[in-house]
């Protein structure tokens, strides 16, 4: 009798052990598993999300400085009222200015157009500080590749007076085609 109910409280013991156990181990294995794959895929999504924001603050300030390239780029072919606003700033400097206008180099692709220009101002040296103050002033991006100062001999009081020759470039807006 005691034989029997130990046979029959392992057969109990074993039945047990197989139909709840073991299956309810594999259930709370696949529950696990599927735990940290929907961890993984929050965690992608969080890094995606702040990604995202980084992105879109980036865009944002991106944004406001495309304001800013708006309003010191002309557009193209509006070449003349840059010119003149040079021109006016070398005559409130009191120096004569020559300028030769150079190439104008065109790329679609980036939406803009350079155009070169040679500028030679003759004066004294505080009226030649006094333009390029004036010329860096002026509310149009001006890019001075090359500068160069020389002193003009043979004239009286030379040592004062100066020529200065600046290679610059300015760029252009190329309108969009809509």
């Amino acid at each position: 009798r005691f034989l029997i109910s130990t046979i029959a409280f392992g057969l109990l013991l074993v039945a047990l052990v197989v139909l709840i156990i073991i299956p309810s181990y594999r259930e709370i294995r696949v529950i696990n598993e599927q735990v940290m794959e929907e961890r993984l895929r929050l965690e992608k999504l969080y890094t995606q999300g702040q990604l995202q924001k980084a992105v879109q603050q980036n865009y944002e300030s991106i944004k406001r400085d495309i304001v800013f390239l708006d309003e010191v780029m002309l557009n193209e072919n509006e070449e003349l009222s840059y010119i003149t606003a040079v021109e006016r700033a070398a005559q409130a400097s009191g120096v004569s200015l020559d300028l030769a206008i150079g190439e104008n180099t065109r790329t679609p692709e980036t939406r803009f157009s350079e155009l070169s220009f040679t500028l030679t101002a003759r004066g004294d040296w505080e009226q030649l500080v006094r333009f390029v103050e004036r010329l860096e002033s002026l509310p149009y991006y001006t890019n001075i590749s090359e500068m160069t100062a020389s002193v003009r001999d043979g004239e009286p009081g030379s040592a004062r007076h100066a020529a200065m020759t600046m290679r610059a470039a300015t760029y252009w807006r190329i309108p969009t085609i809509q």
